[in-house]
């Protein structure tokens, strides 16, 4: 099976940041922030990364444009303004960058999906691009900043947890099986992450939702 690896640099020191990458033998980093640039860890905006990685052998692209969060397509957001990364997933833009890692994976490159937020149930790098390759028979393994994996099947579960904890009760009531009422949840938590997602980065921008057609934040 193949595998798919993503990390989150938070404020790490770059020097940390390589170490979990060489932990996992990783040798191709994919930059999937749409805005690669932070006022509050400077050693991860673009030109820094990229030159540091490249010095420590390890090859980095910026994919922003393909697999980040912030689009220009108004086509791809939901009635209440935010991206839905069900439409994304069916985006052509999305797919060629989707094709392009899984291109490089099988040219034997261990990649990594990397973005900003630690915990990668808070972060598109997961919810958006690491389930459309999970969903596709890859393995996804989530690196922690303390050098832990979670897997995707683990991420589902902390999902289920979040969103649904009365899930067992709810079961018994149910008319259909219990693998297709796990899988409908599933797929409901997902959709429900990426709104809170993206409520997220609009409360960083001092904005509502609906406002984001018109604001471009994305």
């Amino acid at each position: 099976m193949n595998e798919i690896y993503t990390i989150g640099h938070s404020s790490l020191k770059p020097e940390d940041f390589l170490l979990l990458l060489r932990t996992h033998n990783i040798n191709c980093v994919v930059d999937v922030r749409s805005i690669p640039y932070s006022k509050y860890a400077p050693q991860f905006n673009k030109k820094n990364i990229k030159e540091f990685l490249n010095y420590n052998r390890i090859h980095y692209i910026f994919m922003g444009k393909e697999l980040g969060a912030r689009r220009k397509d108004k086509d791809l957001y939901s009635e209440e303004g935010y991206l839905d990364f069900e439409k994304v997933y069916e985006s052509d833009l999305f797919n060629l960058g989707i094709q392009r890692v899984k291109d490089g994976i099988e040219k034997g490159f261990i990649v990594a999906l990397m973005c900003t937020e630690k915990d990668p149930i808070d972060c598109h790098r997961n919810i958006l691009v690491a389930r459309k390759l999970y969903g596709q028979n890859y393995k996804v393994n989530n690196i922690l900043i303390n050098g832990e994996i979670q897997t995707q099947d683990y991420i589902e579960e902390r999902l289920l947890d979040m969103y649904f904890p009365n899930r067992m009760q709810l079961a018994l009531f149910s008319d259909t099986t219990a693998t297709d009422n796990n899988k409908e949840m599933i797929n409901k938590a997902y959709r429900l992450r990426n709104k809170d997602i993206a409520n997220g980065i609009f409360e960083e921008k001092g904005l509502a939702a609906n406002e984001i057609i018109h604001n471009r934040v994305y």
